[in-house]
């Protein structure tokens, strides 16, 4: 068992205990009631970046991790708002798995406090009994849309852009969760720009890079946004403002 099948049956398992304990009746009045408080204002991320392509920059999505999985929430909060305030993070990725943190959601609810006015995006590994149909996501994308939230669905390769086009999805991601990690110079570069033509025409995307490097390739192949991993963040340390320098550089794209 690989890493990602690893993280998979964790996920379903969580998922059933959690629909045990709901039951189904509650489970629907769940969801039901989920869409009579939608977000407000809708689709804020998807909003900035038909704000900001225009002008040239590509909007950039700083992952926000706890160090360690003992770290307190506060360290979250404090890096959320350098990101921010320091580094030219428009927006912010907070990863929820357990893998991760032991706070799950809450770790997302303490960086909204923290930078309110800031688009906030959770990280999970998203699983649902309707996925194995081939038109889960599609699915799962629409209910995301109904509650007024944006919602990257990852793909990585064109014919699962082909299919997810089909069914109406138009927020697409690449290399953020799964990671392209062959140990090919630029390979995940060359991937990101094929499936970066791959999308359909209006299609937002959203790129992970590890490298300013490759945060550079990525907005030259046309990425409308990209997240800044925890793995390039750790990489600057706690020098925040020089990161940020360095991404202005690399993802403006001059007339």
């Amino acid at each position: 068992m690989n890493a990602l099948e690893a993280t998979i049956r964790r996920k379903q398992r969580q998922l059933e205990a959690t629909i045990r304990e709901l039951g189904i009746e509650a489970l629907d009045e769940r969801l039901r009631s989920a869409t009579q408080l939608p977000a407000n204002p809708p689709y804020r991320l998807s909003t900035l970046i038909a704000e900001t392509v225009p002008q040239g920059r590509a909007v950039l999505v700083f992952e926000v991790a706890r160090p360690t999985p003992e770290s307190p929430a506060s360290e979250l909060a404090e890096l959320a708002r350098a990101y921010v305030g320091q580094g030219g993070a428009s927006a912010l990725v907070v990863r929820t798995d357990s893998d991760a943190t032991p706070s799950g959601l809450l770790d997302l609810f303490t960086v909204q406090q923290a930078v309110p006015r800031v688009p906030v995006l959770a990280r999970d590994w998203l699983i649902h009994p309707l996925q194995v149909t081939g038109r889960g996501t599609g699915v799962m994308s629409s209910f995301s849309a109904a509650l007024g939230l944006d919602a990257p669905v990852e793909v990585v390769n064109a014919q699962e852009v082909e299919a997810l086009s089909s069914q109406g999805v138009v927020f697409f991601a690449i290399n953020c969760s799964v990671g392209l990690s062959v140990a090919i110079p630029g390979f995940a570069n060359k991937i990101a720009h094929g499936l970066l033509g791959e999308l359909p025409f209006g299609a937002i995307s959203l790129v992970g890079v590890r490298s300013v490097e490759e945060a550079a390739a990525a907005r030259r192949s046309g990425a409308d946004a990209l997240l800044i991993k925890a793995e390039l963040l750790q990489t600057y340390g706690k020098d925040v403002r020089a990161l940020g320098n360095a991404l202005d550089y690399a993802v403006t794209l001059d007339d």
